[in-house]
């Protein structure tokens, strides 16, 4: 993972900024993400863009397998 512009794990996480609706966002192991039920994708400089403008994460707990 590209730890060098964020400090975001890999995983699936509830994202929001100021008062917007939750949406949820998949970290990708080079620290690239997709926003889902879209086909976009952004890099990782990208999801460092976000977290600098103020966007929270919150990591989403993976199911008991």
């Amino acid at each position: 993972m590209n730890t060098d512009l964020h400090d975001l794990k890999p995983g699936y996480y509830w994202y929001t900024m100021a008062n917007d609706p939750l949406a949820i966002i998949h970290i990708h192991e080079d620290g690239g993400a997709t926003l889902m039920g879209t086909d976009y994708r952004i890099g990782a400089e990208g999801v460092a863009d976000m977290v600098r403008q103020g966007e929270r994460f919150f990591w989403i707990e993976p199911p008991q397998v």
